[in-house]
């Protein structure tokens, strides 16, 4: 049997390394891209950045292991009147994580005037998952 060179197998870690970081700066791209949109000033989203935000979310899930898609498409939708498909996002994510403090809190305020009784739920749970710091 032949044995491998100790420098090819370097290499090839290196490479393999290299690979695995333009993959991570490209989600790391996304993701900034999707939080520049979610929370810009303003009110509502035109359709172009919608569709912009969609592209985002879509290249976010496929690089991106976490939960963090999820959130930012909730807000995308949810500031392009799209309430009740945040909701579900939100509804979704909770699910499968179910100690997301920052999905619950989403959650509560998406559901506000949509499903009060949801809303308080996700108060509910927020304040079990980070219990308010007593004054003194």
């Amino acid at each position: 049997m032949r044995r491998v060179p100790i420098r090819a197998l370097i290499v090839v870690i290196a490479l393999l390394a290299g690979g695995w970081l333009v993959v991570q700066e490209r989600a790391a791209q996304a993701e900034g891209d999707l939080e520049a949109i979610a929370f810009s000033p303003g009110g509502g989203l035109d359709p172009a950045t919608v569709a912009r935000a969609d592209d985002l979310v879509r290249t976010d899930r496929r690089l991106n292991p976490d939960r963090r898609p999820d959130l930012y498409e909730a807000v995308v939708l949810g500031r392009s009147g799209r309430t009740r498909e945040a909701i579900a996002v939100l509804e979704r994510t909770v699910a499968a994580e179910p100690e997301n403090l920052e999905a619950w809190a989403l959650l509560a305020g998406a559901a506000k005037t949509e499903d009060p009784a949801l809303a308080a739920r996700a108060r509910a749970r927020q304040r079990e998952l980070a219990p308010p710091v007593p004054d003194g």
